[in-house]
């Protein structure tokens, strides 16, 4: 006789209106592959219209997949000749109103861990641990996140010279004659502190780890030879592909709560055109000897809408952004009739809200248009990845408007976005780069960041980020040995420049009662207007203000 599973021996309890699957039903902590059973699971649950999915305390290995045709993996120039499929150990696809939910303990540390397969080969794409789309009012809680074997290592650096870097791996850290070295830094030998630019970057080192001794690696490559020094500490991956462990595009009204990333093998989290976020207690840190979480961004919020609200999130060891907001530029194609006109997007697909307003920029002049219907009109065929829309107005157009005209859909962006008592540290990149309105950052701390903790403005000349940052305020928050090498020109704590722009077209931000210690510059300056700076506090810091003249206007400083 089948044994009855336990989602229909126990009743639904005043707060949920359909019964609960339990993955103990399906696999267990432990075994040699759980991920079959949970995608069971995840089929039981949609069969009999469940809530909540219930794992057990325990590491759950996951090595079988699935393969799911999406364009979802397309998201820069690198992607090109990309599949849009995606093959992922666990998939949830338009389930609406279901939490999935680990065990934590009483401080909200998961003690629940997914663990996604590495096959242990260089610069891989890998199955996703968890992939989501279209699950509106989802809640994930209570579950970590990981790879085994790890996808990151780390070492002491013992010995050097003019062709290459030698170093001994920790124990509990992968390493294997052939091994790459991307996305590697440096590190003071207690571990506590990244030190410099990073020796390499997502193409990797000129060569890879060829072991020396019984215990002893290296890696002939003159930049790393030139930039280490013995005694200190190294990390690296074997990889550093647009990837992404753990997905979420579409999922409306998406709550995250409890959870860790101890290590992944591209961006930990993505969350694309969700509309409606909020997280607490977030965190991508690394554990054991492990000195970084990844070798890509944290967390990357792409074209999502409406309200996210973020409290204790927090970032360690990543290159390269911590938490990376932003939208993608539209072009005017071609004007056809009054209202109607073919607009250009870069990489994947984002729906346009009807009613949702589209800012139309030429130089310094801004116009507004309602959205009054829209629809996909093909994928581009040209050079560039992305695709076409059909967009009509309510009413015309503004008389600049032409072929190349420069446009923001702000469906494409949140309408608001708060991130408070959240910490970010050892970051090869900026702690916080927004292309967002709308913004507040209170009471959080960014420390050991390569580029400046918080970096405001678009980007045009590469990947064609947009937009720019207006209405912000950064309040509060304590900034500690950052911005030591530039990126789009900005160094310091707080940097801001829309890249590709010559014109102040960031606007209305407050920088107020921060903190700023042992940096170079405090807040830098470029392609801004109307900024207010008032009651700062700056120790160590040999410029507080850097402000370029020639692009900025109406700088506010009130710091005296």
């Amino acid at each position: 006789m089948e044994p009855t599973p336990s989602s229909l021996l126990n009743p639904t309890s005043p707060r949920e209106e359909r019964p609960t699957v339990f993955i103990r039903d399906f696999t267990h902590p432990g075994d040699s592959d759980s991920a079959a059973g949970i995608r069971k699971a995840i089929q039981e649950a949609i069969r009999i219209g469940a809530r909540r999915i219930q794992f057990e305390k325990g590491h759950y290995r996951l090595i079988s997949h699935v393969e799911h045709e999406t364009e979802g993996i397309v998201h820069d120039a690198g992607s090109r000749g990309t599949p849009p499929r995606k093959e992922c150990h666990l998939l949830l696809q338009r389930i609406p109103n279901l939490t999935l939910s680990g065990i934590a303990d009483a401080q909200g540390t998961p003690l629940t861990t997914l663990v996604g397969w590495n096959e242990e080969k260089n610069h891989p794409l890998l199955p996703a641990i968890l992939w989501s789309e279209h699950c509106t009012n989802l809640r994930i809680e209570n579950l970590a996140f990981t790879r085994a074997p790890t996808f990151t290592s780390a070492g002491e650096v013992i010995e050097g010279d003019d062709t290459g870097v030698t170093v001994r791996p920790f124990t509990g850290c992968p390493i294997w004659d052939g091994m790459g070295a991307y996305c590697a830094n440096q590190f003071s030998p207690d571990g506590e502190t990244l030190l410099g630019e990073s020796i390499s970057y997502g193409n990797g080192a000129q060569s890879t780890w060829k072991k020396i001794g019984a215990h002893e690696y290296r890696l002939v490559d003159p930049r790393a030879a030139k930039m280490t020094q013995r005694g200190n500490l190294l990390s690296w991956h074997q990889g550093a592909r647009t990837d992404f462990q753990v997905y979420f595009g579409h999922c409306d009204n998406l709550s995250f709560e409890n959870l860790r990333t101890a290590n992944s093998n591209g961006f930990c989290f993505l969350t694309e055109s969700c509309r409606g976020i909020v997280a607490r207690n977030v965190s991508f840190r690394p554990d054991g000897d492990r000195l970084f979480t990844g070798p890509r961004d944290a967390w990357k919020i792409f074209k999502c809408g409406g309200h996210i609200a973020i409290d204790g999130l927090s970032v360690r060891g990543v290159r390269m952004d911590g938490q990376n907001m932003h939208s993608n530029w539209a072009t005017l194609r071609k004007l056809e009739g009054e209202r109607e006109a073919l607009f250009f997007c870069r990489y994947t697909y984002a729906p346009i809200t009807i009613g949702s307003v589209v800012d139309f920029h030429r130089g310094p002049r801004t116009e507004s248009r309602v959205v009054e219907s829209a629809r996909l009109e093909d994928q581009a065929k040209d050079e560039h990845l992305g695709y076409l829309y059909r967009v009509r107005f309510t009413e015309g157009f503004p008389d600049f408007a032409g072929t190349g005209t420069l446009c923001a859909f702000n469906c494409w962006e949140a309408e608001s976005y708060q991130c408070r008592n959240s910490r970010f540290s050892n970051i090869a990149g900026a702690g916080h780069l927004v292309r967002y309105d709308h913004l507040t950052l209170h009471n959080n701390r960014y420390e050991n960041i390569m580029n400046p903790g918080i970096l405001l403005g678009a980007e045009m000349p590469t990947h064609a980020e947009g937009g720019h940052a207006t209405d912000v305020l950064i309040r509060q928050c304590e900034f500690d040995n950052c911005g030591f090498y530039p990126r789009y020109d900005t160094v310091g704590c707080v940097g801001i420049h829309s890249a590709g722009f010559d014109l102040p077209l960031n606007r209305d931000i407050l920088i107020t009662e921060n903190t700023f210690r042992n940096s170079e510059v405090g807040i830098h300056l470029m392609t801004a207007r109307n900024v207010e700076i008032s009651r700062n506090r700056y120790d160590g810091i040999r410029e507080p203000v850097r402000v370029d003249a020639s692009s900025t206007t109406s700088i506010n400083l009130r710091d005296s």
